[in-house]
């Protein structure tokens, strides 16, 4: 009786711990420096580095692929993809999603060209403007509900950040053109591509990042534990040491379930 017992203890250990090395999940981003790039072909950065981190903690095989976000989005619908990142929270993706995070926070800013004197404040200081934006994103939905009604309002959607900032550089979007842009993203960006007739005018809104599971085809038991690690990871400091390497800084509040 106790060599069946061990026996059967053994093997429902083996089992579980089968299950666990098992699973796989496959993720998609986009190049979106400086919270993830792409480096011939592979994804690098702070997010990566997260998920990376995470998935070896839980001994679930990851793997990462670099797609544009529409595609990502729609192969989110269709269960291909398990989880992306970075992610903003927004209401309409509640159902869809169970949010990871929040891992850090940047500020969605209004960028002109360098010398005008600019604000913004109100819906209404953005009537009559020509608006490039990234989209569709979270950024270029938040856009839609701040100039929701706002007459004479042109939102130009591009393909990405850097696309924004070279336009509205180039004068693109004409006298009463700007760009609605990711801080953090947009000072690396324009770091990078040395572009020096730019200013930012006003932190129009702050917004936080998340990893995003798919409710379709993640468990609750695996979103539980990427976010119990995701904890773990922020108790102990290695998620602030992360995106430090990144010149990125932890989100300011307790990590929310």
């Amino acid at each position: 009786m106790r060599v069946r017992f061990v026996f059967a203890l053994l093997l429902s250990l083996f089992l579980i711990s089968a299950s666990a090395e098992t699973v796989s999940l496959t993720f998609a981003t986009t190049d979106f420096p400086p919270f993830n790039r792409n480096e011939k072909g592979s994804a690098a950065g702070p997010f990566a580095d997260i998920v990376r981190t995470i998935c070896q903690r839980m001994k679930t095989r990851c793997t990462i692929e670099i797609l544009p976000w529409r595609r990502t989005m729609a192969e989110v619908k269709h269960e291909e993809i398990k989880g992306v990142f970075p992610i903003s929270r927004l209401p309409d993706r509640e159902q869809d999603y169970y949010f990871i995070g929040p891992i850090l926070e940047t500020s969605f800013t209004i960028y002109a060209l360098a010398g005008k004197a600019l604000s913004f404040h109100r819906a209404e200081d953005f009537s009559g403007y020509t608006i490039g934006v990234y989209g569709p994103s979270g950024i270029s939905k938040t856009l839609e509900q701040i100039t929701s009604g706002m007459p004479s309002v042109t939102i130009v959607t591009e393909l990405n950040h850097i696309t924004v900032l070279k336009k509205l550089s180039a004068g693109r979007y004409g006298e009463k053109g700007i760009g609605f842009v990711d801080r953090d993203g947009a000072q690396y960006l324009i770091a990078q591509e040395h572009i020096a007739n730019l200013q930012a005018v006003t932190d129009v809104r702050t917004m936080e990042f998340y990893i995003g599971l798919s409710r379709k085809s993640v468990s609750p038991e695996i979103a539980a534990g990427f976010m119990e690690n995701l904890e773990a990871l922020s108790a102990s400091g290695e998620l602030a040491a992360i995106l430090g390497k990144y010149g990125l800084k932890q989100v300011h509040q307790k990590i929310a379930k």
